[in-house]
């Protein structure tokens, strides 16, 4: 009788991410907001004579190579690895397979780690794509939801309740960009940009106190642009998205992640939200909705 290996050994699965607030000042201690969306990566792990290697994934990467090897045995693995996510559009694309992949690599041995350990153990992956992350796209990957961060030392993650849904509206600005060149730039300009930095965290701190006031929060979202103009990691396109969202209703809008690229995200009503969709779509910007929190973004149990 033959065995036949119709199923992976072993699959990981996490959330990509948005940042609401605090984007660069996280990587220095100050606080951070970020939401899970209900965009995946999914890694699993099949039987293979022979080293192991990744056999399909959705983007090719030597970084991803090199995160292989470091989270799985040497050989005896094909890694097939799909995510939703674009790459390159500051929502957590490499933190996300990073989780997946580590949550799929525990599987595979059999562990049930804590989550503690499965962060530890994501970050060290994230670390190869980018350098130094402050470690909050790992946070939501593995936690799902909306969360208040703050690495510390002590780390801080603080869930955050919604009393009604947020309605967001992500418009792509249709160029990646690098976040260990803009975490590298913006290192670089220090300690000319501090201010700017220090005002990004309070600002991302007084906003926990904001998730429930909508036409408050829209505003805080409207200064954290300016903000992050002000520290160099803007684009004329993103900011060109911002006044697009804003001038069809949206209450507050930013970019969201490290900048120099990637996703606007904008805060509406949800009566305004077909009108900043259809604005999107007159002038050929990919854009769509989501709502926090979103239940097809929780966590897989650790």
């Amino acid at each position: 009788m033959s065995l036949v290996l119709d199923r992976p050994l072993a699959v990981g699965s996490a959330p990509g991410k948005l940042i609401l607030f605090g984007e660069h000042a996280v990587v220095y201690g100050q606080t951070a907001i970020a939401a899970a969306v209900g965009l995946r990566s999914t890694v699993s792990l099949w039987h293979h004579d022979g080293p192991t290697h990744i056999r399909n994934s959705s983007f090719d990467d030597f970084r991803l190579r090199r995160a292989v090897s470091m989270a799985l045995p040497a050989h005896g693995i094909a890694v097939d690895i799909g995510s939703e996510l674009p790459p390159g559009r500051g929502m957590g694309s490499s933190a996300s397979i990073a989780v997946a992949m580590v949550r799929a690599a525990a599987a595979l041995a059999g562990e049930q780690p804590e989550r503690e350990a499965l962060f530890e153990r994501s970050l060290a992956l994230e670390r190869i794509f980018h350098g130094t992350p402050s470690g909050v796209d790992n946070a939501v990957a593995l936690s799902g939801g909306l969360l208040r961060f703050r690495r510390g030392p002590p780390l801080e993650l603080e869930p955050l309740e919604l009393a009604q849904p947020l309605h967001l509206v992500v418009l792509d600005s249709g160029s990646p960009g690098s976040t260990a060149e803009l975490v590298a730039a913006v290192r670089a300009a220090r300690p000319r940009v501090d201010r700017v930095l220090d005002a990004i965290g309070r600002l991302a701190e007084q906003a926990t106190g904001l998730l429930d006031d909508h036409k408050a929060l829209g505003n805080a979202m409207n200064d954290a642009q300016a903000m992050l103009v002000l520290l160099g990691v803007s684009t004329p396109r993103l900011s060109e998205l911002c006044s697009l969202a804003r001038d069809a209703g949206a209450l507050g809008a930013k970019l969201s992640g490290a900048g120099g690229g990637g996703v606007v995200v904008a805060l509406a009503e949800p009566d305004t939200v077909p009108a900043i969709l259809a604005a999107a779509g007159r002038r050929e910007v990919p854009a769509f909705a989501l709502q926090l929190p979103i239940p097809s973004a929780s966590p897989e149990p650790t």
